[in-house]
């Protein structure tokens, strides 16, 4: 499974040694395939796309992270291009019909 995980920093900022410590963490995530990609913000924190096997594992993942209590976290699970795209539409026909329009 994919997950768009992104963290923007808190209000603490961490000592410089913990601060390294994320670094090379992430370094690592990105070289050993757990992360696709692992972008930072213009203003602090970023974002990667995450490859995990399940919600939970995404979590125990998350909070192996050196600066998981000092940052603020927005996961959204991820689908391909075009995964779903069938449901929706299927959707937008049923709702155009049921207003009359179909």
């Amino acid at each position: 499974m994919k997950y768009l995980v992104a963290a923007t920093p808190g209000p603490l900022p961490p000592s410089p040694e913990v601060f390294d410590a994320a670094l090379d963490w992430l370094d690592a995530k990105e070289a050993d395939g757990t992360f696709d990609c692992l972008y930072g913000f213009v203003e602090g924190g970023g974002f990667s796309v995450v490859n995990v096997e399940s919600h939970a594992a995404l979590l125990e993942l998350m909070a192996e992270y050196p600066l998981y209590g000092m940052v603020v976290w927005d996961v959204k699970p991820l689908l391909a291009f075009r995964e779903g795209v069938d449901t929706v539409r299927a959707k937008l026909v049923e709702a155009q019909a049921a207003m009359g329009g179909g």
